[in-house]
């Protein structure tokens, strides 16, 4: 399935990783303590850890709450489920 992750840092200190399908209003999303948490799930899912570090660089110049958005990844629905993150 071909979806789109996104991370914001949240107000609080969380971390907030959002999944969706392009051209679908199906989303999912969960809030994590860390940023090493979010890694190891996108990790876990597949997705490449080159675009995870370039992305993670980005992410301490935005504002609480903005989405950083990254491209669009195949993901297995099966991988997605096992991490509780399938756009329902």
């Amino acid at each position: 399935m071909i979806v789109t992750f996104g991370i914001a840092k949240l107000s609080n200190g969380k971390i907030r990783l959002e999944v969706g399908r392009p051209q679908h209003t199906a989303t999912a999303h969960h809030t994590y303590s860390s940023l090493e948490a979010v890694r190891r799930v996108l990790s876990n899912v597949g997705v490449p850890s080159e675009i995870t570090d370039f992305y993670f660089q980005l992410l301490p110049k935005l504002d609480s709450n903005q989405l950083l958005q990254f491209p669009p990844l195949h993901i297995t629905e099966h991988q997605l489920a096992a991490e509780g993150l399938k756009p329902e």
